[in-house]
C-alpha cells in the first residue's frame, strides 16, 4: 500500500525559524524551507522544486516533489486545482519570511 506523507500546510503557519509558502487557489500553502519554486503541471498537481524548474519533453523536470497535504476530511492528497493558465505560466517562486521577535521580515536567500 503507498503512503503519502504531507510536504505541506494550508493556512497554518509554522510557529518559529523560516516561513516559506506560495499562495495557491486562493490559501497560503506552508511548504518546506528548501522549497523555492511552485509549479502545476497539465493535470492541475503542485510541485515545489529547490531549483529553477525547466520544461522538459511537455512537463517540468524531473527534479520535482508533489505538494501533498490534509483535506478537510484528515487524508493526505496531492495539492490539485483546476488549471486556469497554461502549465508553462504557473511557475512562481515562493515567500520567505523571518520572525525575529514579534516582527517578521523577508528573508535573504
Amino acid at each position: 500500500m503507498l503512503t503519502i506523507t504531507p510536504t505541506a500546510v494550508i493556512d497554518a503557519a509554522p510557529e518559529e525559524g523560516t516561513e516559506v509558502f506560495a499562495v495557491i487557489g486562493g490559501k497560503k500553502v506552508f511548504l518546506p524551507a528548501e522549497a523555492k519554486y511552485v509549479m502545476q503541471d497539465r493535470r492541475g498537481l503542485w510541485y515545489y522544486s529547490t531549483r529553477k524548474p525547466r520544461p522538459k519533453e511537455g512537463d517540468w523536470t524531473p527534479n520535482k516533489t508533489s505538494i501533498a497535504c490534509r483535506n478537510e476530511q484528515g487524508f493526505v492528497r496531492a495539492l490539485r486545482t483546476e488549471t486556469e493558465r497554461e502549465w508553462l505560466e504557473t511557475c512562481q517562486r515562493t515567500v520567505r519570511m523571518v520572525k525575529a521577535g514579534c516582527d517578521r521580515r523577508v528573508a535573504d536567500d
